[in-house]
């Protein structure tokens, strides 16, 4: 088990590591031309109740940048905390490319494979959150799981699906189904029950750390503590000052029309 301590101290380096590179992320963003959705804008200007291109721009910046900082963060998770902080065997390409049995495809979903102290071996299937899995995927992974433990017991002792926020009783019933429990319509999954396991939430963490409870909060404590000592916030807000300004300032006296925004204008700017 990692100490306290352990956990707080590598999580903090490694959550170093991943604000300076979206602060980079953002330098870069000055440079480039943010794909715009011109359909949407009178959309979103009502349902916001904006004011101005300004805040219009803002609200696009800021879900622009969003969907960079979830993907971020979920490598950050799955290819530095796991592997540097708790010790996991992280199945990149290159270890999948030279260690058998893990470059065959029954593989592909597994992202992880960890040793115990004991000497139990498991494979860590990694999810972000309840809706990360479809009903399509739920089936490929039960069938993936089916083939592993039959075939490759010799490797493994058990799978675990590790959802890293939300509570287990919020998951959607596709983490059921990767199980072979069908609820409802009959799938065509096998029962595998007995030997792959869903944890999520603070329960995924603890068990990642030999059982202690509060895994999560430690590795929260990391990351606040990364942020305190980085003093993010005064660096982006000047650099998403400056993004704002240079959007708006690339549309707006060719789509304002005295004290209100045309969007046929907007749209024309965009899409020609």
């Amino acid at each position: 088990m990692k100490t306290k301590h352990d956990i707080v101290k590598d999580v903090k380096k490694w959550a170093k590591w991943w604000i300076l590179q979206r602060k980079k992320k953002l330098e870069e963003q000055l440079n480039e031309t943010m794909s715009i959705n011109p359909f949407m804008m009178p959309f979103l200007f009502d349902y916001h109740n904006l004011k101005s291109l300004d805040e219009l721009v803002d609200l696009v910046i800021a879900s622009h940048l969003m969907t960079g900082h979830a993907t971020g963060f979920g490598k950050l998770i799955d290819e530095k905390i796991l592997p540097n902080v708790f010790g996991t065997v992280k199945l990149d390409s290159n270890y999948r490319r030279n260690t058998k049995p893990f470059n065959k495809s029954c593989f592909d979903e597994i992202d992880h494979y960890i040793i115990r102290n004991d000497g139990k071996k498991q494979l860590l299937s990694l999810k972000a959150g309840r809706w990360t899995i479809q009903l399509t995927m739920a089936v490929q992974l039960n069938a993936a799981f089916h083939v592993i433990l039959n075939n490759h017991a010799d490797i493994v002792d058990e799978i675990v699906v590790g959802v890293f926020y939300g509570k287990k009783e919020g998951l959607t019933d596709k983490y059921d189904i990767l199980r072979g429990i069908n609820r409802g319509a009959n799938h065509d999954v096998s029962d595998v029950t007995d030997k792959v396991y869903v944890y999520s939430g603070r329960e995924f963490w603890a068990w990642l750390n030999y059982g202690e409870q509060e895994t999560q909060e430690w590795i929260l404590t990391g990351i606040i503590d990364a942020l305190k000592e980085e003093k993010i916030h005064q660096t982006a807000s000047v650099l998403l000052k400056e993004f704002t300004d240079g959007v708006v300032g690339k549309y707006e006296n060719d789509i304002r029309d005295g004290n209100t925004l045309d969007w046929y204008k907007f749209l024309k700017k965009i899409n020609g």
